[in-house]
């Protein structure tokens, strides 16, 4: 599950063939390009030429092959992925090389500055880490913390065989966070909203926490207390609803799973469980695969 690149010298400008979403797309561009938002999906390869070429990056002719295993629309950040992904690569060929913080920012300059993408700086934070990460954010800035893994970690991913409408999910709950009323005025949504909100910040220090320690039972449980969270956000936001992700949860921990919960934005995007061990990750996934999920198992190696 990811991505995967060969990069090698070119004639002339750079050339990108990849399969994204079940079809071949592939493009060339000058290495003058400039940021296309209407380049369609490898609109990332003009915006990243440019924003390389901005930080006095001598690029050279390069074809590119990409291999994305990250379905779109279902809170794996996949744009992120491909975004660095393509960025790193034509760094590379070029002789240089940017820290994982550096990478990070030019990629959200190219998502959210240079293709109008509306996204924060999470999720290009937390691909290229390859890694587990632990971000304490002040204001749009957090420092890079990866999570060592204690304890050999089975996770089980699912993806719903359709998008869900991220942009809707995450106004809902743009909206009501940020919103003036306070208690004892606030309407049920708002409230639901910033309980979820709190409690998803409360049990991703518990989450990681227990990464560290090897400990699957509290992990598990930080788990479920952040979907119930989300459950209950969704009972009162019409744009939560999430039902086959609701019954996805259900079946894994009728199943024995320590933990199930959404994945990104929430919603019928995806579904991440937590196994007791690899023999139970396959039943977990037998299960996923029976709702018509496509399912990846994901060991966390301790370190």
């Amino acid at each position: 599950m990811g991505i995967r690149m060969a990069i090698e010298d070119a004639s002339e400008g750079v050339f990108v063939r990849t399969a994204l979403h079940g079809e071949l797309y592939e493009t060339r561009l000058p290495l003058d390009a400039e940021a296309d938002r209407s380049g369609g999906p490898l609109r990332f390869v003009g915006a990243a030429i440019a924003a390389l070429r901005d930080r006095d990056v001598r690029l050279r002719p390069a074809s590119v092959w990409v291999h994305a295993s990250l379905p779109a629309g279902r809170g794996f950040s996949s744009s992120a992925a491909f975004c660095l992904a393509i960025l790193d690569a034509l760094s590379r060929h070029a002789g240089v090389r940017w820290t994982a913080e550096e990478l990070a920012d030019i990629a959200f300059h190219v998502e959210s500055e240079l293709l109008g993408v509306p996204c924060g700086r999470l999720d290009p934070m937390a691909c290229v880490a390859g890694s587990p990460v632990f971000l304490q954010w002040t204001g749009d800035r957090a420092p890079l913390r990866r999570v060592p893994v204690g304890r050999t970690t089975h996770l089980v991913l699912g993806a719903f065989p359709q998008h869900r409408d991220t942009m809707k999910i995450l106004t809902a709950l743009s909206e009501r966070w940020r919103s003036p009323l306070s208690a004892p005025l606030e309407p049920p949504d708002i409230a639901a909203v910033r309980e979820a909100v709190a409690v998803w910040g409360a049990t991703a220090t518990r989450g990681a926490r227990a990464l560290v320690d090897g400990d699957l039972l509290a992990l598990g449980a930080a788990m479920n207390e952040a979907q119930g969270a989300y459950d209950r956000a969704a009972a009162q936001v019409d744009a939560l609803a999430a039902p086959r992700l609701t019954d996805a949860c259900h079946r894994l921990l009728e199943n024995g799973a320590l933990g199930a919960k959404f994945s990104g934005a929430g919603g019928d995007g995806s579904v991440v469980a937590l196994a007791r061990d690899a023999r139970h990750a396959e039943k977990l996934a037998a299960v996923l695969q029976s709702r018509n999920l496509t399912v990846w198992k994901v060991p966390l190696e301790s370190r």
